[in-house]
């Protein structure tokens, strides 16, 4: 009856007192203490204009407690709960809500039970979730935590998970190397809030005694954890960058800050791209596609090569031609296309009109004034002499 008459929690039990006809409500008030007990810690306690503002109308995650401080088992974790907070500062919001001073919001939100954690994920329209890990310990939150925050980096295995995620992907790219067998809270925490800035991957279940190295990691020199910054250019894309100070939110951020002012500095990246069955289903180089394709043909790792295609790509970034590659090794058939299945050399250089299926091979080295005439001739004109074979 006093939530039909207030709307609200009455404090404590609810006295009625009837007098010359009318009903009036005494509120009798809950025994103990009333005042707030995450004060000074890194929880945030949230009052009514707080919770509107940064649970109800939020853009971010939060995970909140709700309780009593005159309820044993709400006291009783606040050291757990203090501890949780203090590992989770640097990524996560952490906050309290004291239901004898919040009486209000803690009955919106249907909190009956003390205390009640709840998950609010950063879309606003969600429910929240709850917590029912079994004891409200640091570790436990910990763990449902990392669970339940958002993961926008991309798991990498193996090389062409990394290629495609190279390909597919505007960067920066950057790479976190790990023992753990996902993204830690801390990598999870930076890919929300360079979500569409930067390009976050994980490779997972790193060997820190270097023995037992998954195949990236036998790629890379790197140290276990290890932040990397890398160029998409070369097959499994080149070390440009190491984060050499300590891994902490603060300094990692400055860095992609610094990765970011970098890449827009130098302007639209430029790279060649796999020619791979997707590309090709999608119509990059297929039957329909009536622009030139440049495709390099290689079979292994050449820096001299790759630095010029690296320079070409560059150059030619706003150009409306395509520039692809190819690995000779893993497509052998590919060569039989072009009619260089007896050739001896091992990389090529082709220009391709796939619509009119002529192509033309480059002759000489491949290096970047060479490529780049090459490239200029047969934009400006130049004849495709030869016709793709048949079947191809």
């Amino acid at each position: 009856m006093f939530r039909q008459f207030f709307g609200r929690e009455p404090d404590g039990n609810v006295r009625i007192i009837r007098r010359g006809g009318q009903m009036m409500f005494t509120e009798e008030g809950e025994p103990g203490p009333k005042e707030d007990i995450y004060g000074d810690t890194n929880v945030t306690e949230l009052n009514k204009d707080l919770y509107n503002s940064q649970i109800n109308d939020r853009i971010e995650p939060w995970i909140v407690q709700f309780y009593k401080p005159n309820n044993d088992a709400s006291r009783e974790v606040r050291e757990e709960y203090v501890k949780f907070a203090d590992t989770f500062k640097d990524f996560l919001n952490v906050a309290s809500v004291n239901c004898r001073q919040q009486r209000e919001v803690c009955s919106q939100a249907s909190i009956n039970d003390f205390p009640a954690v709840r998950w609010f994920g950063e879309d606003k329209g969600t429910p929240p979730e709850i917590f029912d890990e079994g004891a409200l310990t640091a570790k436990n939150l910990g763990k449902w935590a990392n669970t339940m925050m958002p993961d926008y980096t991309q798991l990498l295995q193996e090389k062409h998970e990394l290629r495609k995620w190279l390909d597919n992907v505007k960067g920066p790219h950057i790479i976190l190397f790990t023992d753990k067998s996902a993204s830690p809270p801390m990598w999870k925490a930076l890919s929300r809030e360079f979500k569409n800035r930067t390009a976050l991957a994980t490779v997972p279940r790193c060997d820190k005694t270097g023995v037992f190295k998954p195949p990236l990691q036998r790629e890379y020199d790197v140290r276990i954890p290890q932040v990397i910054r890398i160029d998409p250019l070369d097959e499994t894309g080149k070390v440009t960058e190491k984060f050499t100070l300590t891994l902490k939110k603060e300094s990692i951020s400055l860095w992609l800050l610094k990765a970011i002012a970098l890449g827009k500095k130098a302007g639209p990246q430029a790279t060649f791209k796999e020619l791979s069955k997707e590309r090709l289903e999608a119509g990059d180089c297929g039957p329909s596609d009536s622009q030139f394709c440049f495709l390099w043909l290689k079979a292994g790792a050449d820096p001299a090569v790759e630095e010029a295609t690296r320079q070409l790509a560059q150059k030619y970034r706003t150009d409306p031609i395509k520039m692809m590659w190819a690995n000779v090794e893993l497509n052998p058939s590919i060569l039989d296309a072009f009619s260089l299945h007896d050739s001896d050399a091992t990389d090529f250089f082709v220009a391709y009109r796939a619509k009119r299926s002529r192509f033309k091979v480059h002759s000489g080295p491949l290096r970047f004034h060479e490529l780049d005439a090459f490239v200029d001739g047969v934009i400006n004109g130049g004849p495709l002499e030869q016709k793709l074979q048949a079947g191809y």
